[in-house]
């Protein structure tokens, strides 16, 4: 099972979370602005004891695709919830893959897709 830290948030530099996959790969799902301001969702991919990282997601809030997205992925959260954030809506979506080629369908299949057609 994935397992998902603690949501850390930095007024400066935004939101983020730490998530292990059941492979091992560590990962940090970020939102630079937090709350539920615009900005910029990604999902980083950590490498060499997280001194780099390699970014497999990422989606511009403020672009008519990122609202969409975003629309999808905040779709039925309760409202003052981690949910019915940005950060806690993505880790949401994300938390069932248990591997990276899991993970980077999950993603793919969010930007195809785009929004969810139900009212």
């Amino acid at each position: 099972m994935t397992k998902i830290g603690r949501l850390i948030t930095d007024p400066k530099a935004g939101a983020y979370c730490q998530m292990t996959l059941d492979s091992g790969t560590k990962l940090i799902v970020n939102h630079d602005k937090g709350g539920f301001k615009g900005g910029h969702l990604s999902i980083e991919v950590t490498r060499f004891m997280g001194f780099s990282s390699e970014r497999i997601f990422t989606c511009d809030l403020d672009s008519p695709a990122g609202r969409a997205i975003l629309a999808r992925l905040t779709h039925g959260a309760a409202p003052g919830t981690t949910a019915a954030t940005p950060l806690g809506a993505l880790i949401e979506h994300v938390k069932t893959a248990r591997s990276l080629a899991e993970l980077q369908a999950t993603c793919d299949e969010l930007l195809r897709v785009g929004p969810d057609p139900a009212p």
